[in-house]
């Protein structure tokens, strides 16, 4: 029998050329990183695009090359993605927010052949190479991203070559404040089977309109909405960083259909004057990512009218696993919605069964929208993903009846104390519904006769004093006293990770040692 993957080449996976032969003078990109609004067709984007292709094979880039990019969103980052399926190198996206002690580590892990940077970048990249020393391997090509799109005076020859789904197009960085950063091998298949996935499930259709407020070292950036939105031929709306008062102007000037963002995004744009006078017209529904919306920030946005879904995806699968349906609302409103299409999920529990309809246990993952593994880590990629094609997410789910999934926790940031588990977002919930709570953040702590103990950080509305033994006693009337905070810090803020999420690992960390040092 015919292997079909085998068949494929560059010019079936390239979307950059798919979309400038059916839509070349439809408006694929609006562009704000440079202060001021830039358009592109999609005809300008496959241009620039071939443009990159021609100067990275003029600076040796191959079949396979690492390609490592730092830099804010805009339509000359995109164009190197889009490149990538034009000459097959392997695009990586480093984090600019990341020390350059953990982005050497990046950079020596993925070991690019060229690096291109923005100019903004240029003092964090040297230094993160300077402390590599590269004195056992040939040092990086740095390009100015500015010089990769518009330089061809050394431009190479752009020979498509032959590529199968399974090619690697990306590998995306992950898990670093869970420990070492792991890369994540995004395929081909993967990319373009999230995007299907993601059109047919969500409807996208090419009347939508996205602003892309995530940043594109993170998975968010590509694979929630920019390269689905892409391929169906809708309108990207590309901003150099968030900001809630320039979020909210770029949502009603571009007309967006949909917005997607992590909760804080949400949180920081309902506080702000202009969010009372937004009216949201244009948008179809607003999704929130990287972690669950608080209720009464989303209530905020339904009493304007409009849809607000609870999201979930991962690096290694998808992201866009599920689909939320509008009677979601009505019939499971908490929930993250239903398998989507193109994705096979299971619950299972800690002994290896599938959980029945209200059982807690760890979601798997299986279908054409998974990773590959983990670049250079042969131990993880086997306990992540079975030999079988399942991704063991770590993170706890129930089902229902209906089909509906619920997030209940990241397994790793279960508490268990005395023998009973403790779910760190159901105390969260109950400590935000009492007076005078802003945010709140619990995980547990090592404790010598309970294994662990429940800790919480309480940031405070803007006006209110609070106090720890009293929020304690009110938690204790909603929930057991074994999940109340037997440590409870009133903060000024909480700490949170590049992309908005909140820093467990990292308030672990420094409120356990707090505690030892107290004993």
């Amino acid at each position: 029998m015919v292997n079909l993957l085998s068949l494929f080449n560059a010019r079936l996976l390239d979307i950059a050329s798919a979309r400038a032969r059916l839509t070349p003078n439809r408006t694929a990109v609006v562009d704000y990183s440079r202060g001021s609004r830039r358009e592109f067709t999609f005809l300008d984007m496959d241009v620039m695009a071939a443009r990159v292709g021609r100067s990275l094979a003029g600076l040796g880039a191959r079949r396979g090359s690492m390609v490592a990019v730092i830099a804010y969103n805009s339509a000359e980052y995109l164009a190197v993605y889009l490149a990538a399926a034009k000459v097959g190198h392997v695009l990586v996206p480093l984090n600019w927010r990341l020390p350059p002690r953990e982005l050497s580590f990046v950079i020596r892990d993925s070991s690019p052949e060229i690096i291109v940077y923005q100019e903004d970048f240029r003092d964090l990249l040297e230094d993160s190479l300077d402390s590599l020393g590269y004195h056992d391997r040939p040092r990086p090509t740095l390009v100015e991203l500015g010089e990769l799109v518009e330089g061809e005076s050394n431009a190479g020859k752009l020979d498509p070559p032959s590529l199968t789904m399974e090619d690697p197009v990306m590998i995306l960085y992950t898990g670093g404040t869970t420990g070492t950063p792991k890369g994540a091998i995004i395929s081909h298949r993967q990319a373009i089977w999230n995007a299907i996935n993601t059109i047919v499930s969500w409807g996208l259709t090419p009347n939508d309109v996205a602003p892309i407020f995530f940043p594109f070292f993170h998975t968010g950036g590509w694979h929630v909405l920019t390269i689905p939105l892409y391929t169906v031929g809708g309108r990207l709306v590309l901003v150099p960083r968030f900001s809630p008062d320039k979020a909210l102007e770029v949502i009603e000037r571009e007309s967006c259909t949909i917005v997607i963002g992590v909760p804080t995004m949400f949180y920081d744009m309902a506080k702000t004057a202009k969010f009372k006078e937004a009216g949201f017209e244009s948008v179809r529904f607003f999704k929130s990512g990287g972690g669950m919306t608080p209720e009464n920030i989303v209530s905020l946005y339904t009493r304007k009218g409009k849809p607000f879904y609870q999201g979930y995806g991962l690096t290694e699968a998808g992201p866009n696993l599920l689909y939320t349906p509008p009677e979601t609302l009505r019939e499971a409103p908490a929930s993250v919605g239903k398998a989507s299409m193109f994705a096979e999920l299971r619950i299972v529990k800690e002994d290896g069964r599938d959980a029945g309809p209200g059982e807690v246990g760890e979601l798997w993952v299986r279908g054409p929208i998974v990773f590959s593994g983990y670049l250079n880590r042969e131990k993880e990629t086997r306990e992540t993903l079975s030999e079988d094609g399942w991704v063991k997410t770590g993170d706890l789910f129930v089902k229902d009846e209906k089909g509906y999934y619920y997030f209940v926790e990241r397994k790793k940031f279960m508490i268990k104390t005395g023998g009973e588990n403790v779910y760190p977002s159901e105390v969260e919930k109950a400590l935000r519904s009492l007076e005078g709570v802003e945010e709140a953040a619990v995980f547990g702590v090592p404790d010598e006769k309970w294994g662990e103990a429940v800790a919480a950080l309480v940031k405070p509305k803007k006006g209110y004093t609070l106090d720890p033994d009293k929020l304690r006693r009110e938690a204790r009337k909603l929930i057991a006293g074994y999940k109340v905070p037997k440590y409870l810090w009133i903060v000024d803020h909480i700490p949170r990770t590049p992309v908005g999420k909140i820093d467990y690992q990292g308030i672990r960390r420094k409120y356990s040692a707090l505690i030892k040092g107290k004993a």
